[in-house]
């Protein structure tokens, strides 16, 4: 029996290494899809994790989150992302506004896209995780802890980390209509 030589072998496991990672590759590639239609999250990346930074997010998210709540003509997915698209630059203004009131003066960014989110739990509704249509609102460098919710349907209002609203506020129809059609939007992607 033939021996294989240690240049050889190092030739075979470098090969190897190269398809698993083309192969890798390709498969992100072909996954780059919205994984759940109907649905548009908020994201907000805070510039760093000082304490500072990561307090300034918050009330960047507040902010975002109370400008949203008063488009109450947004009835559907379609309007919501038409709105967002139309409307990054004055996103990005609210967002500048918040930083200059704080006494910064990071920049920021808005911009619509699918990103990848981790699972999240809403009170007792759970997102896999997946890719998502996305509002991200990046602070400074982006560098710091992130913070998520679902901006449409408005499940931001159901987040127990949103100081600017609470479950507490809505009524018992108004959960119900909510969690009634996350359940459909969750349903038609599955079928």
């Amino acid at each position: 029996m033939k021996k294989i030589s240690d240049e050889k072998k190092c030739v075979i496991c470098l090969t190897l290494v190269i398809i698993m990672g083309l192969l890798l590759f390709y498969t992100y590639i072909g996954d780059e899809g919205n994984h759940h239609e109907g649905i548009i999250r908020l994201h907000v990346i805070a510039n760093s994790n000082t304490v500072a930074d990561q307090t300034l997010k918050l009330k960047v998210r507040d902010a975002v989150i109370e400008y949203m709540e008063k488009q109450d003509d947004l009835q559907d997915v379609e309007d919501t992302r038409e709105y967002l698209q139309n409307n990054l630059g004055r996103l990005e203004k609210i967002t500048e506004g918040i930083i200059a009131s704080e006494g910064y003066d990071y920049s920021s960014n808005a911009k619509l896209g699918i990103r990848y989110i981790p699972e999240k739990t809403y009170g007792d509704i759970t997102f896999p995780a997946g890719n998502y249509e996305a509002l991200n609102i990046t602070i400074g460098s982006g560098e710091g802890e992130n913070w998520w919710c679902v901006l449409f349907p408005p499940l931001c209002l159901l987040d127990e980390g949103t100081d600017s609203t609470s479950e507490d506020k809505m009524t018992e129809d108004q959960k119900l209509q909510l969690r009634w059609k996350l359940m459909e939007i969750l349903d038609e992607e599955h079928q």
